[in-house]
């Protein structure tokens, strides 16, 4: 009788874990925090889930699945936070500072990539941006998966109310990057 007991509480947990599924961000405002959004110009899949490493203020969000298309959004770092956090307390990875530059923004973002995995992160074509309504800068992403997978994205990172707001948009160059593009460059408004 315990084995059947064991056994029954083992299948309803399995059960219990798999109700976690991966939610709908359906088209419309997608909140970014403090009151804060983005508008989604489609509908999108929030598979933050599959992400444990990510920082509980970033969501990801995908169409086509996690390895073809990836949406990070973050919703208002505060000065300490970042992208992802620790796997060990002796492991550290970039965290937005108040007091950071311009350039020292950029390299949060390139460092973010590097500590997400991405290989040879780079930025190019620096301009201004805006994200949700303040002004920032808007970024070219070029870097490579670990498998050697080329990968392009745009990047807006955004300061407001003393937190970092960030949207980071990647996919493999051949064909996902540019088939999603246009969603994206209408969330973020275009450069």
């Amino acid at each position: 009788m315990n084995r059947l007991a064991l056994a029954s509480a083992l299948a309803l947990s399995v059960a219990l874990a798999g109700c976690e599924t991966i939610a709908e961000a359906p088209a419309g405002p997608f909140a970014m925090g403090d009151g804060k959004a983005v508008t989604l110009h489609r509908a999108w899949s929030d598979v933050s889930i599959l992400s444990p490493q990510r920082q509980k203020k970033v969501r990801l969000l995908s169409i086509d699945g996690p390895a073809l298309n990836l949406l990070y959004l973050a919703q208002g770092l505060a000065p300490g936070e970042g992208l992802l956090k620790p796997a060990s307390k002796a492991e550290r990875v970039p965290v937005y500072r108040a007091d950071m530059s311009p350039n020292e923004l950029v390299e949060f973002v390139t460092d973010s990539l590097s500590a997400l995995g991405y290989e040879k992160a780079q930025t190019s074509k620096l301009r201004p941006g805006r994200l949700v309504g303040a002004d920032g800068l808007r970024m070219d992403i070029a870097a490579y998966t670990q498998d050697g997978l080329e990968i392009s994205g745009l990047g807006q990172i955004s300061e407001a109310g003393g937190k970092l707001y960030v949207a980071l948009y990647l996919a493999p160059t051949e064909h996902y990057f540019a088939a999603t593009l246009p969603d994206v460059d209408a969330m973020l408004g275009g450069d």
